[in-house]
C-alpha cells in the first residue's frame, strides 16, 4: 500500500512526476540522479551595454534591479535591471540606476527611450527609476489596473524618517509611484518576488525573499573578522502574504545559508512555483585563497535546492551546476548571479542571469583599492557587468541515468493507485536516445507482489527511443492499462545506454 508519508500517486493527471526529491521512488538500481545543465543562448551576453555616455555603459544586468518576465498580453519579454555609467566628472561617485527594456523573443532587447529621468542633462533615455531598487510582478488578476505591475522598493537614497522600504505600483511598468511602507526590515535586501498562482493557502499567495547578515559562523576563508567591515555570511529569508503589504515571517527562517554545505556564500536566488514544487535556484560562491584581498577571488555559479512547501530547503547534487560559469577568458568566467523569477514559454524555461568576469578581483567592497578621495567607492561598479540567457527544456531541471551509460539499470516508483485503468495513459519525457542503443523501457509491476503484470512486462513495451517532452508508452497494441485489475500498481522503468528519463506523468 502507498505510503501515507509520501505524495498520493494515482493514474490521474494531477500525477505528474519530477525527480527532484526523489519522494515517488522505492528503489534504484544502477541509476543516478543528475542535475541538467541549462544551455547557454550563443548571442550571450544578451541585453547590450549603453554608449559611453550613456547610464549603462559599464553596466546591464538583473542584480540590484532584478526581475524578466514574459507579459503574456502584450506577447513581449520585459526587464527591468541595473546599470552604471562611466564617470563624468572626477568627482562623480558610481552608482546603480534602474532601467527597463523589452524584447520579443528574449534574445534581441530594445531600450525604449523614456523621457523619465535625467542622466548627464539629457533625459534620452530608458531609466525607470534612479534611486530605487526591488523585484517587480506583474499581477493580472489585479482588479486596480493602476496597480497591476508591483515592485518591493528598497530606497536606497532616503531622509532621515522616510521608510526604507514601500511598495510600488505602475499600470504600465514603466511610470511608478510609492505606495505605503512596508514592515520588511527584518529581510533585509529583497530578493525575490513573485505571485503564486498555485498556492492552495489564499494567505500564502505573494511570496517574499530577502538577504540578510548570519553572523553565526565564519565562512570566508582566512578572514580576520576584526579587520573585515565584511564579516558575514548571507543567508535567505522567507515572508508570505495574501497580498504585496500584510507580511508574515516564516517561522523556517533563514530557509537557505551556507552553514551545512560546501559553499562560502549563496547571495541571491531565483524561485518558481512548478509542478508541486517550490525550485530554487542559488548562486552557489566560493572564495579561491590566492592571496587577494580579504578572503581570496570569488567566484559562483548557479545550483538548485528544492522545497515541497515552500519552506524547507534541500539542496539537490549540490556539486552539479544548473548554469555554469564561463571558461577562462569568457565574459562570465568570474561569478554569476540569477534573476528572481523564471520566464516559462513554448515548454522552454528561459533563466536569465548576470555575468562578471574574473578581473571582479575588487568584490566584495572589502576587497576595494586605496581610493583617490571618493572617486572609486565600490569598485565593483567599474567592472562589466552583462546579461546573460541560459534555457532548459520543460521539467528537465533532473535526470535518471544509469551511472556510466552503458550498464543497463533500473527504478522502481512507489506503489500507484489504479484510477478508470481504460482512461490511464503513461507519458514520459526523454532525451539523449539512439534507437537500439539509449531507450527506456516499462513494465507495470502488482504492487504488492512486486510481480509484473501479464501483456504489460518490460519484453512487451515498445522501446521509448526518441527524444521528447511527452512520449506515449505502449504495450504491443495498448495505450491505456485496460486489463490491469490490481488496485495498486509500480512502475519498473529499465535505462538501457545513455538514456535520460526527466520526469514521468499520466
Amino acid at each position: 500500500m502507498p505510503n501515507p508519508a509520501g505524495p498520493v500517486l494515482e493514474t490521474t493527471p494531477k500525477t505528474h512526476v519530477l525527480f527532484l526529491d526523489l519522494l515517488e521512488i522505492q528503489e534504484l538500481g544502477g541509476v543516478v540522479q543528475t542535475v541538467t545543465e541549462a544551455e547557454k543562448h550563443p548571442l550571450n551576453p544578451v541585453l547590450p551595454l549603453g554608449d559611453l555616455h550613456e547610464w549603462d555603459s559599464v553596466q546591464a544586468s538583473p542584480w540590484q534591479s532584478r526581475s524578466v518576465i514574459y507579459d503574456e498580453e502584450a506577447r513581449v519579454f520585459k526587464c527591468w535591471y541595473a546599470g552604471t555609467g562611466l564617470f563624468k566628472d572626477p568627482t562623480h561617485q558610481p552608482r546603480w540606476i534602474g532601467g527597463y527594456a523589452t524584447s520579443p523573443d528574449g534574445i534581441h532587447w530594445k531600450k525604449p527611450n523614456l523621457g523619465l529621468c535625467e542622466y548627464n542633462g539629457n533625459k534620452a533615455n530608458n531609466i525607470c527609476f534612479p534611486d530605487w531598487f526591488g523585484p517587480v510582478i506583474k499581477d493580472n488578476s489585479e482588479p486596480d489596473p493602476e496597480k497591476r505591475y508591483k515592485m518591493i522598493i528598497q530606497n536606497m537614497k532616503r531622509a532621515p524618517g522616510s521608510p526604507e522600504f514601500q511598495i510600488g505600483y505602475s499600470a504600465d511598468g514603466i511610470h511608478w509611484s510609492k505606495g505605503q511602507a512596508l514592515d520588511v526590515a527584518g529581510l533585509g535586501h529583497p530578493v525575490a518576488f513573485i505571485k503564486d498562482e498555485s498556492a492552495l493557502d489564499p494567505n500564502r499567495r505573494y511570496l517574499l525573499f530577502g538577504q540578510v547578515s548570519d553572523s553565526r559562523a565564519n565562512r570566508k576563508p582566512g578572514l580576520d573578522k576584526s579587520r573585515s567591515s565584511y564579516p558575514d555570511v548571507r543567508a535567505k529569508c522567507l515572508a508570505y502574504g495574501p497580498d504585496e503589504t500584510h507580511w508574515t515571517f516564516s517561522e523556517a527562517n533563514p530557509v537557505l545559508t551556507p552553514f551545512g554545505s560546501s559553499e562560502h556564500e549563496n547571495h541571491f536566488l531565483q524561485i518558481i512555483p512548478y509542478s508541486g514544487f517550490y525550485i530554487l535556484l542559488y548562486e552557489y560562491g566560493w572564495f579561491v585563497p590566492d592571496g587577494y584581498g580579504l578572503c581570496g577571488t570569488y567566484g559562483a555559479d548557479i545550483r538548485l535546492a528544492v522545497s515541497r512547501d515552500g519552506e524547507h530547503y534541500q539542496r539537490v547534487q549540490s556539486h552539479q551546476k544548473v548554469i555554469r560559469r564561463g571558461r577562462y577568458g569568457e565574459w562570465d568566467d568570474g561569478f554569476l548571479v540569477i534573476s528572481d523569477k523564471a520566464v516559462i514559454k513554448d515548454d522552454t524555461l528561459y533563466l536569465f542571469y548576470c555575468g562578471q568576469g574574473h578581473e571582479w578581483t575588487s568584490w566584495p567592497s572589502g576587497d576595494n583599492l586605496p581610493r583617490r578621495g571618493e572617486i572609486l567607492g565600490n569598485s565593483g561598479c567599474i567592472r562589466l557587468s552583462r546579461m546573460g540567457l541560459a534555457t532548459l527544456p520543460l521539467d528537465r531541471f533532473t535526470c535518471l541515468e544509469t551511472k556510466d551509460s552503458e550498464t543497463p539499470g533500473y527504478m522502481v516508483t512507489r506503489p500507484i493507485r489504479v484510477v478508470d485503468p481504460a482512461r490511464a495513459r503513461l507519458t514520459v519525457n526523454v532525451g539523449s536516445t539512439i534507437p537500439r542503443r539509449n531507450w527506456i523501457a516499462v513494465e507495470v509491476l502488482d504492487a504488492e507482489s512486486q510481480v509484473p503484470i501479464a501483456g504489460f512486462q518490460a519484453a512487451e513495451c515498445c522501446p521509448v527511443d526518441e527524444d521528447g517532452l511527452r512520449i506515449a508508452v505502449r504495450w504491443g497494441g495498448r495505450d491505456s492499462f485496460v486489463g490491469i485489475e490490481a488496485r495498486h500498481i509500480a512502475l519498473r522503468f529499465w535505462f538501457y545506454g545513455g538514456v535520460r528519463l526527466y520526469s514521468f506523468a499520466f
